[in-house]
């Protein structure tokens, strides 16, 4: 690889000739090109890839909140966002998932997940609000019908469940026959 003309030349060649999975050996070109251009936000972001891909969540942290700091953009704080969670470190997943929100507000992907952390914590109500902009953003979105039927069957409200249910039955017969087994009867 080398330098030329404001560009690590060769590096994204390499990674999109490969589909975007081979990462092997590209982090030593990734902290290189970061020596050479420490304010390109797109390069932190490929280095921390490079680490989640190789279940190196820990060593992601820093070069992703690096790419978000530098370009602030909803795909960089989901990323952010979800490296935290890996690592059980919900509070800060959380605060990096309303941060790409916040960034742009349709963003299914952290609506999400954002929604899919207060589920498991039990904040019911919260999850229920982010499942249903996830449904008003993309009506047919299957994990979004099925996570707010979810919601609702766990909150007793067993109407607007089968009101998910039905919807799912169109988008995924199996994935409705799952939700309503935690409808009550």
């Amino acid at each position: 690889m080398q330098y030329e003309n404001g560009r690590y030349n060769g590096l994204f060649i390499h990674y999109y000739d490969n589909g975007g999975k081979d990462f092997r050996g590209q982090g030593k070109d990734f902290r290189k090109a970061i020596e050479l251009e420490p304010t390109k936000a797109d390069f932190y972001s490929r280095l921390a890839i490079n680490y989640d891909e190789w279940g190196k969540t820990e060593k992601a942290i820093e070069p992703y909140r690096k790419s978000a700091e530098l370009r602030p953009h909803h795909v960089a704080y989901f990323s952010l966002g979800s490296a935290y969670e890996k690592l059980g470190r919900l509070d800060d997943a959380i605060a990096a998932y309303k941060k790409s929100i916040e960034l742009k507000p349709t963003f299914v992907f952290a609506l999400y997940s954002l929604g899919g952390i207060y589920f498991k914590q039990g904040r019911h109500q919260e999850s229920i609000e982010l499942f249903r902009k996830v449904v008003e953003v993309e009506p047919r979105n299957v994990f979004g019908v099925h996570a707010l039927g979810m919601a609702y069957a766990l909150t007793g409200n067993k109407d607007a469940a089968m009101q998910q249910y039905y919807l799912l039955k169109e988008l995924n017969p199996q994935t409705a026959a799952d939700l309503l087994r935690l409808i009550p009867k």
